[in-house]
């Protein structure tokens, strides 16, 4: 016990160490720096043509690997790069971001539990899930992640026991707006579990290496 508890210290130092190299910028900021959004003080007007681009794909905040960060850092992001399914967008380092952080302050997440409930529970990042459609519209690839369980729901809505009276469209309709967010926001935590896992192995790789 001691020895896993020694190897989970070693993995949060591990962990920490990554941290360091991430560029992390509020997409908010960045958006008042160009313009875009309205900035307290300013007098000059945001560009109304260009209030569409706050409209986006985006996460909360833009993450990247700092310019100066060590050839290792790469290794560890393997899987953000390419899991076999899904390549490098801004949402995948989004989530490398969150998994790294709850790993350096609370250990390894070997299931990815964690961050699952972080995402899906945590009132920091409500307003992401509120937002669940960018993360979808960022790569149309996620949509191989939810159809199958829109695809239960709609088979559900269609069956005769299920609000009598109504058509079947009225059913689908009702379904799917009953459940659509919640959906996208259990397959967003997904991803981001599933990258905490990949995080946390190739850490513990490191960990017992070291």
């Amino acid at each position: 016990m001691e020895r896993d508890l020694d190897l989970d210290d070693q993995i949060r130092g591990v962990a920490m160490a990554i941290r360091h190299w991430f560029d992390v910028r509020d997409i908010e900021a960045m958006q008042r720096e160009v313009g875009i959004l309205p900035t307290p003080g300013r007098k000059q007007q945001p560009d109304k043509h260009l209030r569409v681009l706050t409209v986006t794909a985006l996460p909360p905040q833009i993450v990247r690997l700092k310019s100066d960060a060590p050839m290792v850092t790469l290794h560890y992001m393997q899987d953000i790069y390419d899991d076999g399914m899904l390549r490098a967008d801004p949402w995948r380092w989004w989530f490398a971001w969150v998994a790294i952080e709850l790993i350096a302050r609370l250990g390894p997440d070997r299931d990815g539990s964690r961050t699952r409930r972080f995402v899906t529970e945590d009132p920091s990042v409500e307003t992401v899930r509120t937002h669940a459609p960018r993360w979808l519209a960022a790569n149309p690839l996620r949509l191989q992640l939810v159809e199958r369980r829109l695809g239960e729901l709609v088979d559900r809505s269609t069956e005769d026991s299920a609000s009598p009276g109504r058509t079947i469209e009225e059913r689908v309709r009702r379904s799917l707006t009953g459940h659509l967010a919640r959906t996208l926001v259990d397959a967003m935590a997904g991803e981001a579990a599933a990258i905490a896992v990949s995080l946390t192995l190739r850490l513990d790789e490191r960990a017992r290496r070291g």
